[in-house]
């Protein structure tokens, strides 16, 4: 489930800079709507240690929702949203496919 929603929002980032700014924005709301679901590494007062690769991948997954939300509101750039998501989004996935 996971790597579906990664692969999911990477798909939907595709073409990203070929459209215009209201297409962008939107997307960026679409990406963030698909990793809404994005399981947490750990439930709360679980004894047993996180693994760190998942950590660490929810951790990126989170960065690229706020990248999305930043460059959403204009507090980013848009350019710097898309490379942002981008390489968040695919460190996140080499993290769970390694």
């Amino acid at each position: 489930m996971r790597i579906e929603k990664i692969q999911d929002s990477l798909d939907l980032m595709a073409g990203f800079e070929l459209t215009g700014l209201h297409e962008q924005k939107q997307t960026l709301l679409t990406v963030i709507d698909t990793l809404c679901g994005y399981p947490k590494p750990k439930k709360k007062y679980d004894p047993n240690p996180t693994p760190v690769k998942d950590l660490g991948a929810y951790l990126f997954v989170s960065n690229s929702r706020n990248a999305c939300k930043l460059g959403e509101l204009g507090f980013i750039d848009i350019n710097t949203a898309q490379k942002l998501v981008n390489i968040n989004l695919e460190t996140a996935l080499s993290l769970l496919l390694d």
